[in-house]
């Protein structure tokens, strides 16, 4: 009888396991649901979030620990590199810069050139797409941007990202996602309105960071806030099916507009361009010389290049000239404006 006691107890256990592991999957089936209108978040059963409002959507995960709930913001790496060979390029390197106009904290270096800005201080007037052209091959990119100031002065902050070119590449797609707010962990509570309010129904979350004193509402997703909550599965549903694309590759048009990836049924790889052509759509030139930047005939693939190191920034050689200048009413003469696009032989007027 001694020895089945230690079988018991294990069964026991794997049954409080259980249970409590079934009760935190309630937990998710009974909180999910749309909190706020304009603005807000909306709580999914799998375990997954979205954080939405005016320029605002982000996914990510969330869990219980006790009575809060703790978020998990999905965040973009700081900065990403994807790389083409151009044989039209030659011996030259095309740069296209994505999203560095947010703010002027941030720096490239090609090679032993000079540490530049890639945008002046006070940048308006953005009008993308940013390329940059130098000649010869560039071996090593350099990407930084300055801590922000309320960073903790303490902190070890990678904010410089070195890349190397060792695969002769010459086509390249920069982008740098700003850190933001809504990218930062957060946390919640939930509870009933009526504790906030007397005589109101449903429950109120309240985040950290979001939301104020008053929290968000939760939607009654049967009445008038069903077509919001329909919306969100939406985006939910896209999110999802996002997840299974390769992150590590694009495709782009010469203009760097980022298309997804060519049907194998409509677009024909070409070695000696090195790019994807669709064939079936040449008919309509016409169309696509008035709307050259979304003309998806031609694609590039580019592929994802992993930092080499990752360190602190040092200003030190640092240029006084940034790569872009751009700004608007006094000086805008000297703004830079994108050269790529073919320009348009101008028709007599009919008389």
């Amino acid at each position: 009888m001694k020895s089945l006691l230690p079988l018991f107890v294990c069964l026991f256990l794997l049954k409080i396991a259980s249970a409590q592991n079934q009760s935190k999957d309630l937990r998710y089936k009974k909180y999910a649901g749309q909190y706020g209108g304009t603005s807000g978040i909306s709580l999914f059963e799998d375990g997954t979030f979205l954080l939405y409002g005016y320029a605002t959507g982000v996914f990510g995960k969330y869990g219980f620990e006790k009575d809060y709930l703790l978020f998990y913001p999905d965040q973009p790496e700081l900065f990403e590199v994807f790389a083409h060979q151009n044989p039209a390029l030659k011996d030259s390197t095309r740069i296209n810069f994505a999203g560095f106009e947010r703010g002027s904290k941030t720096f490239a270096q090609f090679d032993q050139d000079s540490i530049r800005k890639v945008f002046n201080d006070d940048v308006n007037c953005i009008n993308a797409p940013f390329v940059y052209q130098k000649a010869g091959q560039t071996k090593t990119i350099i990407l930084s941007r300055l801590p922000e100031e309320s960073a903790k002065p303490n902190a070890a902050i990678e904010g410089s990202w070195h890349y190397q070119n060792t695969s002769g590449y010459n086509d390249f797609i920069l982008i740098h996602h700003a850190p933001k707010r809504e990218y930062e962990n957060f946390s919640a509570m939930i509870t009933p309105a009526a504790i906030i309010t007397p005589a109101k129904a449903g429950d109120v979350i309240k985040l950290s960071n979001y939301g104020g004193n008053k929290g968000y509402t939760k939607q009654n997703p049967a009445g008038e806030e069903q077509a919001g909550w329909k919306e969100m599965l939406e985006w939910k549903n896209q999110y999802d099916q996002s997840k299974g694309v390769n992150k590590n590759l694009i495709y782009a048009n010469k203009h760097y507009n980022i298309f997804p990836e060519p049907d194998a049924a409509t677009y024909q790889y070409d070695s000696k361009s090195n790019q994807y052509t669709d064939s079936s759509d040449q008919e309509n030139n016409a169309y696509h010389q008035q709307n050259q930047y979304n003309d998806p005939r031609y694609l590039r693939k580019y592929i994802k290049i992993q930092p080499a190191s990752k360190g602190k920034f040092s200003e030190s050689n640092l240029a006084q000239k940034s790569i872009f200048f751009s700004v608007c009413g006094e000086g805008s003469e000297r703004s830079y404006h994108y050269q790529g696009f073919e320009k348009q032989e101008e028709t007599a007027p009919d008389h």
